[in-house]
């Protein structure tokens, strides 16, 4: 209980450090233009049609040699005249884990994952004090065709976010405090129910070009069901591809990953992707 006590301590203290600006009306105006011209697609309340491809393998935290490779597609779009933001994930899973560390790989699955959509929206924008807020809300549905690759559950997740626009005085930079709560509504027979909360702290810094980023995402996740919780440490590294292709909207990334904390279920793990924004 303690731990938990700090961790919403620090959300709420950076909160609080980062404040707000309040620049001039024309400058609002032109942070607002900038937002929307932004092809990066690294702003989350920035709502682009796009389409994403990445693939994440990860050195698993079990008693013996694992790892898992994770393919993903995902498509993003507006819609309600931009008021609102879909999103859909579908995965290929491939895994192979010793539990017990006796030599032998118990995991050694390949197939479908779970699959997840969300909806999002942005209640309020004020650019002239470099602040929004969005709330949403994400279902995961039980769609795995293998046992060890999915949850074996029916969840949802609402959440709800801050952003602030050049924090601390960073141009060019935003910070996005979130926090999520998945709980399941269905379990599969065998399968543990679900109670998580997800504290997210997601910073960018883009170059004054906006053709490159650079970003952290500390990810700590609350396991309220079994007492437990660890954090994920995600660094991303990414660039337009527009200026090598002569292309519009198309960017390439690349994220390395560390699990923090014992009941990290992976211990590192590196992303590559590839957006199509338009």
């Amino acid at each position: 209980m303690t731990s938990r006590i700090n961790y919403g301590s620090t959300v709420l203290a950076l909160l609080l450090i980062a404040g707000w600006v309040s620049p001039s009306v024309q400058a609002a105006e032109d942070d607002q233009a900038a937002m929307k011209s932004d092809k990066t697609g690294t702003n989350p309340i920035n709502f682009t049609h796009d389409t994403r491809v990445y693939n994440e393998f990860s050195w698993l935290n079990t008693a013996g040699d694992g790892d898992q490779n994770v393919s993903t597609f995902e498509f993003r779009t507006p819609f309600a005249g931009g008021k609102w933001q879909f999103r859909l994930r579908a995965r290929g899973m491939d895994i192979g884990a010793d539990t017990n560390n006796d030599g032998v790989d118990e995991l050694n699955d390949s197939g479908f994952g779970d699959l997840d959509f969300r909806f999002l929206t942005v209640p309020k924008v004020d650019m002239a004090k470099k602040m929004a807020f969005a709330v949403g809300f994400e279902t995961f549905l039980d769609t795995a065709s293998e046992n060890a690759l999915g949850t074996g559950t029916t969840s949802f997740g609402p959440q709800a976010f801050l952003v602030f626009f050049t924090p601390f005085g960073i141009k060019g930079s935003l910070f996005a405090p979130a926090y999520q709560h998945k709980f399941s509504v269905d379990e599969a027979a065998g399968r543990s129910e679900i109670s998580q909360g997800l504290i997210d702290l997601f910073f960018l810094k883009q170059s004054k070009d906006k053709l490159r980023w650079a970003l952290i995402d500390p990810q700590i996740i609350l396991d309220y069901e079994t007492n437990t919780e660890y954090m994920l440490l995600d660094i991303e590294l990414g660039t337009m591809l527009d200026p090598y292709l002569n292309t519009k909207g198309h960017s390439a990334y690349i994220r390395p990953a560390l699990g923090v904390g014992q009941y990290r279920p992976v211990d590192y793990a590196i992303e590559v992707g590839y957006k199509v924004i338009w």
